[in-house]
Order: C-alpha cells, then structure tokens, then sequence
C-alpha cells in the first residue's frame, strides 16, 4: 500500500444530532467561534464538510451534502433510514472517488483510461478517517445554494427524495460549474470549476508533491 493519509469530515451540528453520536470539536483558535473553525485540504489530510438537510420540512427523507474544502466539490447522498457513522463513513470513502470519475468522464477533461489509471492510484494510498463536529462557514454557503438545487428538483418533480440519478445529474452540473470562492492564501475572490481543481489535488496526492500548508491541521493536535 502507498503513504497514509487522513479524510477529515467535518460534520455540522444538524448531522451529528441526525447520527447521534458526540464528535470532538477541533481546538478554537483565537478570537474565533467554536466549531466554525477553517478546513483546508493540504498533503496529508483531505478535508470534507458533511451537512443534512430535510428535503421537506421535518421529511422522514433527507438529503447528506458533502463538500471538500479546497475545490467545493460536492455529492449527494440521500437517505430515508438513519445511518450509523461507520455506515455513512464507508458510503462517503467510496463515494467521493465514484462521484470524481462520472464528472470526469461526464465532462470529458481526461481520457477514461487515465481516469482509470487515477483510481487505480488513489485506492493505492491508505486512507485513516477522522470525524470532527465543525462548520466551515466558507464552505457552508455553498452546501447552502446546494440544498435549494435539491429542494427546487423535489417539487419540479413531485418527489419527496432525490433518485441515485438525479443526485448524480446534480453533482455533476455543479461540479462541472464555475463557482466563486473566496482564496483562503489571497482572501481574494477567484473562480473554480470544483472537478478541476479536485482533480489537481488529487494528483498532488498521488505524486506525494507537498500541496499548500493547512490552515487547520488536524495533524498537528491529534495528540494533544
């Protein structure tokens, strides 16, 4: 197996209370908020912001947002049965890869056979998951916009959940969109396309090449 790595999932308030479970919080740094501390993907933790949402109001069924820090690429999960951490924890291992190559090959930016190649890599690298109770307000407002799309899906269609289909027609039209976001090195505005710049990452991942120092490191507190 190649290096070790971490996926950090930062789950909001609304999705631990929906898993029942206590999740630490990462350490407030000064002058900030608890639990709204910033995630930033760097070389050895990739880093995921998990929020649930009611597809109607109090619905039996539900939609799971999940958004990675860097690119704000994000997928859905929905759900109608509450799911314990370790279900949704191996749901979300394999899903961010599955959902990465139908929106590349949707999208056409490389050849299948280099989108096999990169699967191929990534599932060479031993990834150890870590669960936080946290809110990256940045990434939030995405997650936000996202759950109007899904709402606004549900009563075009008269439906009370997503189908595996929609969910992944969602995530790829959002995924292959310009978004806006904030630069967390600039603090200026700059615009992405998420599956671009996931891919990027990735690969940084794959190379070993050292990415951008974390903002929040959960590395580096482990420990403490």
């Amino acid at each position: 197996m190649g290096r070790k790595l971490s996926l950090l999932f930062g789950a909001s308030n609304s999705l631990a209370k929906w898993l029942k479970v206590e999740l630490p919080r990462l350490p407030t740094l000064e002058g900030k908020q608890v639990g709204v501390n910033t995630l930033k993907s760097d070389s050895t933790t990739m880093c995921w912001q998990a929020h649930i949402i009611d597809n109607q109001y109090k619905s039996y069924e539900k939609t799971i947002i999940v958004c990675e820090a860097n690119s704000r690429f994000i997928f859905f999960i929905p759900v109608t049965a509450r799911l314990t951490l370790d279900d949704l924890t191996k749901l979300l291992t394999m899903e961010w890869q599955a959902m990465l190559a139908e929106t590349l090959e949707s999208y056409q930016l490389i050849p299948r056979s280099d989108i096999a190649m990169l699967l191929s890599e990534l599932s060479d690298l031993t990834f150890s998951v870590e669960w936080v109770k946290n809110t990256d307000l940045s990434i939030n407002g995405h997650i936000s916009d996202a759950g109007l799309w899904v709402e606004q899906i549900l009563i075009e269609q008269g439906a009370s959940e997503l189908s595996a289909q929609q969910a992944t027609e969602l995530a790829i039209y959002l995924n292959t969109s310009v978004k806006r976001i904030t630069s967390k090195e600039t603090k200026r505005k700059e615009k992405v396309i998420p599956v671009e710049k996931l891919l990027a990452y990735c690969r940084t991942l794959v190379l070993g090449d050292g990415a951008e120092t974390n903002v929040v490191s959960f590395e580096d507190y482990r420990n403490k």
